[in-house]
């Protein structure tokens, strides 16, 4: 594909000469011998360029040699919490505000480990309980890439504060 994130590539080509050979140059190296199919693995992230060439049997080369370029994204977008709840706090209510560094990422959240499922930013969770609580997000590129770090906040939710019972307090007298 002419985006992918494979780092393996095979090409298959042929030519209209019987007797020919071909010569086979990957990212503007020199021209080598090769044959039908030629893979390379290992290959990097970033653009690549295949080229390859005829040579008849009677040694002429092909000056327009068949050329195909092609996109490897092997890397998975980093996903970042950008807004949160304090780390401790008596609201029983929570938002998150996320993104990644690749443009249209999708996300998958999760809360106190429960599986990922997918959600936008912001993402709002209401009703919890008092105790402590954990957000995991994790972002998804268009090619499917998966961030195998998800960017993670923990945070507790505290009761509200006790003042006692209540109590009815009576002046016997004025006061300053």
């Amino acid at each position: 594909a002419e985006t992918t994130t494979s780092t393996s590539a095979t090409f298959t080509f042929s030519t209209n000469e019987q007797g020919s050979t071909f010569e086979c140059s990957l990212d503007a190296a020199a021209f080598a011998a090769c044959s039908s199919p030629k893979q390379y693995t290992g290959l990097e992230s970033g653009a690549h360029q295949f080229r390859v060439r005829a040579r008849d049997a009677a040694g002429n080369v092909d000056e327009s040699p068949a050329i195909y370029n092609w996109t490897i994204d092997a890397t998975a977008p980093q996903t970042a919490i950008d807004s949160n709840p304090p780390a401790s706090t008596p609201s029983t209510s929570a938002t998150f505000g996320f993104s990644a560094n690749e443009q249209g990422s999708t996300f998958e959240c999760s809360l106190d480990g429960a599986a990922f499922a997918a959600c936008t930013s912001p993402k709002q969770y209401t009703g919890l309980a008092v105790g402590a609580h954990e957000f995991r997000v994790r972002a998804t590129d268009a090619l499917g890439n998966v961030d195998a770090s998800p960017a993670s906040y923990s945070w507790t939710v505290e009761p509200p504060p006790s003042c006692g019972s209540q109590a009815t307090a009576s002046a016997n007298a004025d006061a300053w």
